[in-house]
């Protein structure tokens, strides 16, 4: 998804400044106004601009000073600049193409000539935004396939081998416990294709979603009781208090089936025997409210922030397994379905996801169909 673009103007005069952001405030952008060439410099170490019309004449530091600093960053080197100066002075065109400006435009500004400058600086940043994207999932995709793929695709290619060598004699259960586990590689293989396909159409705000009448907490009961085995192979504690609410609602029956498997997966992946695991879901103002905690490891205060971030490393401490995609795709589905997702935890005592999605009006019945 490519992110707002960002425009800096910098006019000592309040009033320019104002009409100028008139004429340039669209949705796709995001606006910053500076007063003088110090502020503007604050603001060039903290934004990456798509453009900078900078006033000429302005006290303390000029728009040619300030041009000539920015030329100098690395950070702002890049950044087109457009010169704008009273019609009444004599015309800066040369000593503005010598700081490296790509226009100059004289005052009073003729506001379709400005929009249209300015879109063609918006335009080339976006399009420079959906290329770095394009290359960065490129990586992502190339760093799965030669890294996490690897493993489970050895284990495959060992365990055939294995099978095929004559010099190999199996009891038929051993040969079922190998064909058991080409099995589970393979459907790992499957789910990291699918976390790829999710991750990239996340990023380009194209997640698929086909909203149907389905009652949230039978979907949550299914997901619950499909970890109850593993979890009790664990020595984990696995409970599910859903009250006696129904929740209705207009949504995707298999991606939320996706989320809870990815939230309750990874509380059965990371707690460790004695640990609990509960799940709870209660009706709120129209909204279902879930809330799943552990008794886990925890995740540490630093980490907290970004763990909705696809590949963050801090995944990686304890994953053994997977793409490192799952609390990403599973944030874009809440999302989807117009929820909210919050993790709280602290290390040592457990983690707590809360997921608030909105239920629709249909009766119980007609949900449940």
């Amino acid at each position: 998804m490519v992110d707002k673009v960002k425009c800096l103007l910098v006019d000592d005069v309040e009033e320019n400044l104002l009409a100028l952001e008139a004429l340039l405030a669209g949705e796709d952008r995001e606006i910053h106004k500076a007063s003088s060439g110090t502020a503007a410099l604050e603001l060039l170490l903290v934004h990456d601009f798509a453009l900078a019309l900078l006033d000429i004449h302005m006290p303390t530091m000029d728009g040619f000073e300030l041009a000539e600093l920015m030329r100098g960053t690395e950070r702002s080197r890049q950044v087109p600049i457009i010169f704008v100066t009273a019609a009444s002075e004599p015309l800066p065109m040369f000593k503005g193409y010598e700081y490296g400006a790509v226009d100059v435009l004289l005052k009073p500004i003729d506001p379709e000539i400005l929009r249209q400058k300015a879109n063609v600086f918006v335009q080339l940043h976006q399009q420079r935004q959906q290329l770095s994207a394009a290359v960065k999932a490129r990586e992502d995709v190339l760093a799965i396939v030669s890294h996490d793929m690897r493993t489970p695709l050895s284990v495959v290619h060992t365990t055939a081998s294995m099978l095929l060598n004559p010099k190999y004699t199996f009891t038929p259960q051993q040969i079922r416990e190998q064909h058991e586990r080409i099995k589970r590689n393979v459907e790992l293989m499957n789910r990291m294709i699918g976390d790829l396909m999710d991750m990239a159409n996340l990023r380009a705000g194209k997640l698929s979603i086909d909203p149907k009448p389905t009652v949230i907490n039978e979907v949550l009961r299914e997901a619950v009781n499909s970890h109850e085995s593993p979890a009790r192979d664990k020595g984990l504690t696995l409970s599910y208090d859903a009250g006696n609410d129904v929740m209705p609602a207009d949504a995707d029956r298999a991606r939320l089936m996706q989320l809870f498997q990815n939230l309750l997966g990874n509380a059965v992946k990371f707690c460790k025997a004695g640990d609990r695991i509960s799940v709870v879901s209660r009706t709120r103002a129209n909204h279902a409210n879930i809330e799943i905690s552990d008794t886990g490891p925890g995740i540490a205060a630093e980490d907290l922030p970004h763990i909705f971030d696809p590949y963050y490393s801090a995944s990686r401490k304890h994953q053994k397994t997977g793409t490192g995609l799952g609390l990403y795709i599973s944030k874009g589905i809440v999302d989807a379905h117009g929820g909210q997702i919050r993790c709280g935890s602290e290390p040592g005592v457990g983690t707590t996801f809360n997921i608030t999605l909105p239920l629709s009006a249909l009766p119980a019945q007609a949900a449940g169909q």
